[in-house]
């Protein structure tokens, strides 16, 4: 069985009418119907459901180097750490600041409330009371302060400590610790392998394929797995006009692998109405069509094949059934 992946029409010529030989001269066979289920082939790489690259906000030496390559880590769990004696006592200073804040604070809440007792009496000017409450808003904000401060030294010492965003497997990673790191280089990749996304293109013409739709993706040394369609784009690749398709295989075989080339064979989940016809009545001068002959003349009419099996050829196009199509056309027939 073939299939075409490239499904050509003529649809740009509509179906005229032309002065054609007599029809007594030319061979016919009636167009019957037939069920046709379309199929496409999508190849392309198989990559990971989801692949993060990791690296230090922070510049610094690696103090610990916590995973190796192949290893396979939880969302959270620490890979690797940088020297942070510095960043611990930028910490540590920051929580002190912020416990003589606090301190003061309290002190002058505790002074503001024995003043406003005696200004209650008279024994305290509103002067005097207006600047102690000051002061107290004052040390409020300084305690804010200080508070914004420890949160900041705390997310820097953070910074010291890599973390996977992802459950999955180490790729790629440093061989040893000790190196200075710069902020932003790209030191581990993580790859979530408990699925695999085909990421691939089928001709314009497939229409048909929907999210949903299941079919089999294959591997070399035949390797195959069960997929299913997850993403149809709705744009055309700029580059090749073809559709992009994305296919998810869940828990692949073992012999299927992220980035390896796969081909998958995709079915439409119900068949087409197409015409039948045999194989020498289809032309392509210079798209497919056939001749239908009618009353005399030839019509040419513009087709889309969509297989050739057994001698006959199934079409998509503006015909009927029992309409008579010209078998072997001449080269010259309707230009005269």
């Amino acid at each position: 069985m073939l299939l075409l992946s490239l499904l050509m029409a003529c649809a740009e010529t509509p179906p005229t009418a032309t002065q054609a030989a007599p029809a007594a001269e030319l061979r016919t066979e009636a167009v019957v119907s037939a069920a046709w289920r379309a199929e496409e082939e999508i190849a392309g790489s198989l990559e990971p459901i989801a692949s993060v690259q990791l690296g230090f906000s922070v510049p610094g030496r690696m103090e610990a180097l916590l995973v190796k390559r192949g290893d396979a880590v939880k969302a959270g769990q620490a890979l690797a750490r940088l020297d942070s004696r510095i960043a611990a006592a930028q910490l540590a200073q920051a929580k002190a600041a912020l416990s003589g804040a606090e301190a003061q604070l309290a002190a002058g809440e505790a002074g503001f409330k024995r003043l406003k007792s005696l200004h209650e009496g008279g024994g305290v000017s509103d002067q005097q009371l207006q600047d102690v409450e000051a002061a107290v808003a004052a040390g409020r904000a300084g305690v804010e302060q200080a508070e914004a401060a420890v949160r900041l030294a705390s997310a820097n010492y953070g910074y010291h400590t890599l973390t996977a965003p992802i459950d999955g497997v180490i790729t790629l990673g440093p061989d040893n610790a000790g190196t200075v790191i710069g902020a932003g280089m790209p030191l581990f990749v993580i790859e979530d392998l408990s699925a695999l996304q085909l990421k691939g293109s089928a001709s314009e013409s497939s229409v048909w394929l929907t999210p949903g739709l299941t079919g089999t993706v294959s591997v070399g040394f035949g390797v195959e797995a069960p997929a299913t369609v997850v993403r149809v784009l709705p744009s055309l690749d700029m580059a090749t006009r073809r559709l992009p398709v994305e296919l998810r295989v869940d828990a692949p075989p073992a012999g299927m692998r992220a980035h390896a080339f796969a081909r998958a064979q995709v079915t439409a989940g119900e068949d087409q109405l197409v015409w039948s016809v045999p194989e020498e009545a289809v032309v392509a001068r210079p798209d497919f069509c056939v001749w239908r002959a009618t009353e005399g003349q030839a019509e040419r009419v513009p087709v889309t094949v969509v297989k050739r099996e057994g001698g006959r050829a199934l079409l998509l196009g503006a015909l009927k059934e029992g309409d008579q199509v010209v078998l072997d056309p001449p080269a010259d027939l309707g230009e005269g």
